[in-house]
C-alpha cells in the first residue's frame, strides 16, 4: 500500500522518538520513575511503528533509514544514562559487560563512518533482535526490577549483531541501508552480482 499523502508520517514518528530523549534524561535525573516508564514505553512502541508504517506506505528512504538509526542510538544511550540514577546497582555489578557491548557497537558505527562517511543503517534482523531484547530488559528493569539474565541475553544478541555488522562492512562496496537479511543477504547479493543476475530485495 502506497499513499504519498502519508509518506511524511514515519519520519515524523521517528523525530518524535528523538525529541523524547532529552525528556527521558530529565525524568531519570529527577527520579520521576512512573513518568519515565510511560514515556519510554511510548518511545519503544514508536520504534516499531515508524518502520512498519514506512514499509506499508512504501515510504522507505535513505533519510528515513538514517533518522531511524540516529533515533535508535539516542534512545539506547538515554536508557544507559537512566540506569545510573534509577538503578546504579546494575553498573556496580555488571558495568563491565554493558560497556564492553557498547564499545563494540560504537566501533561498528565508527568503522562505517570511516569507510562510507555515514552511520550504518543496515537494520538487520539480528540488530533488531538485539534492540528488542535490550528494550525488554529496560522495560522490565524500570517497571518491575533488575533481572540479570535479561541483561546477559540482550548483551549476547547485541554482540552477535555487532559481529555481523563488522562482517557486512568488510563485504559491502558502498553504503547500503536496510539490508534486513544481514550477512546472508550480502553474500547472496554478491553471488548474484558475480553471476550477472540482478539482486533481489531483502
Amino acid at each position: 500500500m502506497k499513499d504519498s499523502r502519508l509518506a511524511w508520517l514515519p519520519n515524523a514518528i521517528t523525530l518524535g522518538r528523538l525529541a523524547a530523549v532529552p525528556a527521558l534524561a530529565w525524568l531519570a535525573v529527577t527520579h520521576a520513575r512512573g513518568a519515565f516508564a510511560v514515556l519510554l514505553t511510548l518511545a519503544l512502541i514508536s520504534d516499531v511503528a515508524d518502520g512498519w508504517l514506512a514499509r506499508r506506505l512504501g515510504a522507505e528512504s535513505p533519510l528515513g533509514s538514517t533518522l531511524d538509526s540516529v533515533a535508535d542510538i539516542a534512545l539506547m544511550a538515554v536508557i544507559l544514562f537512566a540506569i545510573w540514577p534509577l538503578h546504579p546497582e546494575v553498573y556496580r555489578e555488571h558495568g563491565t559487560v554493558i560497556w564492553a557491548v557498547v564499545a563494540l557497537l560504537a566501533l561498528g558505527h565508527l568503522a562505517s563512518l570511516l569507510r562510507f562517511g555515514r552511520l550504518a543503517s543496515f537494520h538487520t534482523r539480528l540488530i533488531r533482535a538485539g534492540i528488542f531484547t535490550f528494550s525488554v530488559f529496560a522495560l522490565v528493569l524500570f517497571i518491575v526490577g533488575f533481572h540479570p539474565w535479561l541483561l546477559y541475553l540482550a548483551a549476547a544478541v547485541c554482540t552477535l549483531g555487532a559481529l555481523e555488522h563488522f562482517a557486512m562492512l568488510m563485504l559491502l562496496p558502498e553504503w547500503t541501508p536496510n539490508i534486513h537479511g544481514g550477512l546472508s543477504e550480502v553474500l547472496r547479493r554478491r553471488r548474484q552480482q558475480h553471476s550477472g543476475r540482478p539482486p533481489r530485495k531483502s
